[in-house]
């Protein structure tokens, strides 16, 4: 069996798309991006909620959270154990409807009304998040 070596227009193709599909990702809010280390961690990261517990976390992460109804009405709960966080909540006009740093154990209402995105800033943090629709 001979070994043919990929094209260069084939490899090229392949990171395009992989490009183009991260970019879209982003632009339409699906997933989840992180620059960040995680030990212990343990979450989940859904269409309209997102929640997770750690032995560390330090860097950034952003979630975009989609609304079942609008308006909704976020729970908003952080446990510190130790280290510092910082969330951050935006909606799609760019404007800040919460923000909140060096958290401490404490919870919170947002009142959402529409898709948002949650950027959370870490600095050696050990707790929990969890970020949801109130139930009413």
């Amino acid at each position: 069996m001979r070994y043919r070596p990929k094209s260069l227009k084939g490899v090229l193709l392949i990171v395009a798309a992989v490009v183009v599909l991260v970019v879209a990702a982003n632009f339409f809010g699906i997933g989840t991006m992180r620059s960040a280390t995680r030990v212990g961690y343990v979450g989940n990261a859904g269409w309209r909620s997102w929640s997770a517990s750690y032995m560390l976390l330090n860097g950034t992460m952003k979630h975009t959270i989609h609304p079942k109804n609008a308006p909704e009405t976020l729970l908003v709960e952080v446990e510190t154990k130790s280290g510092s966080i910082s969330i951050e909540i935006v909606d799609v006009d760019g404007n800040v409807i919460f923000s909140q740093d060096h958290v401490e154990t404490s919870s919170y209402d947002v009142t959402i009304s529409g898709k948002v995105v949650v950027r959370i800033e870490a600095d050696g943090h050990k707790g929990s998040f969890c970020i949801k629709a109130k139930q009413s």
